[in-house]
């Protein structure tokens, strides 16, 4: 009962416009690099992804949005690398021909 008036409180606040609403920003500044995820993924592209302090670059295994995250293949196949989308500092496609020259 206690968090429900709490709810109902926060609301009226909202409404009110005594208080304003709690937005996610975490998605907002993620967007960007969920857009060239996504472009990546219609492509079938390679990507290079700078995060935490370290670069990998090659091709989106998977993509999950819910967990935030997408693991990723290099070229050979022989390394794999679970990045999560808050960790990227930066990411950018890369051209068809350095993924030619590095397989």
């Amino acid at each position: 009962m206690k968090k429900f008036l709490a709810f109902l409180l926060y609301h009226l606040n909202v409404f009110l416009g005594n208080q304003q609403p709690h937005t996610d920003t975490q998605k907002e500044e993620n967007a960007p690099y969920l857009d060239i995820i996504q472009l990546a993924l219609y492509k079938k592209t390679a990507i290079h992804v700078i995060y935490a302090g370290k670069s990998f670059t090659g091709e989106i295994v998977t993509f999950d949005p819910d967990k935030d995250r997408m693991i990723v293949k290099n070229f050979k196949r022989n390394v794999t690398s679970i990045i999560t989308i808050s960790d990227i500092q930066r990411i950018s496609l890369v051209p068809e021909s350095v993924r030619k020259s590095q397989q």
